[in-house]
């Protein structure tokens, strides 16, 4: 994860800049980051998990976008009257979101999702902490939100975070087995992790 910019943003200047930038930016709590390019496996999972979610979820009225729309989280932090926060809320592109029904926005952006039912990021080395960190942290406070997957770009392991019917959140043990698939019991489907890893070459990290 990049440094923050160290300059306060608010959340509305950040949506607006945000449409006008050239690159990819977090949000976090008045802060702005930039975001860490993709290795040639990070795009090639990325690029096969939405075509096997597109292809599974077709006719069920859910909807895949890829990482170009951002979701946002609003901000629960509270001030000493009970206030809530302004600008604790977190915005971050996803590698890929599943929407089932109505989209709804943030802040009626069009490029923000505001009810996300699942996420899924690619794990990467610049990434890998963040994601199981920061992200799963703000992710499981989406009210929509019913599962998060993450994949790693280095090894095959696969791992999902899903909402219980009491409101909590466990994780399954992590999938490491190429022949195994993922079942996602709210999208009622079942992701092959060869067809996820299909193409992608683990490269010998020594080497560099």
């Amino acid at each position: 994860m990049a440094q923050p910019s160290h300059q306060y943003v608010t959340v509305e200047e950040y949506l607006w800049q945000e449409q006008r930038a050239e690159v990819k930016h977090d949000y976090h709590s008045g802060q702005v980051y930039n975001m860490a390019g993709g290795s040639p496996e990070h795009s090639q999972i990325a690029v096969n998990l939405t075509g096997e979610l597109r292809a599974l979820l077709r006719g069920s009225g859910c909807q895949v976008f890829n990482s170009d729309l951002k979701v946002a989280v609003e901000g629960n932090r509270r001030t000493k009257d009970n206030k809530r926060q302004p600008d604790d809320e977190f915005v971050t592109y996803p590698d890929a979101s599943v929407v089932c029904g109505q989209l709804e926005f943030y802040k009626a952006d069009r490029q923000t999702l505001a009810n996300p039912k699942v996420l899924f990021e690619v794990l990467s080395p610049s990434t890998r902490n963040y994601d199981r960190s920061v992200k799963l942290e703000q992710y499981r406070k989406l009210p929509s939100l019913m599962a998060y997957v993450m994949i790693d770009s280095e090894k095959v392991w696969v791992e999902q975070y899903h909402r219980t019917a009491q409101n909590s959140w466990q994780v399954d043990a992590p999938l490491e087995n190429i022949d195994a698939s993922l079942r996602i019991e709210i999208l009622n489907l079942d992701l092959s992790l060869l067809a996820l890893y299909e193409e992608v070459s683990f490269q010998d990290k020594a080497e560099y």
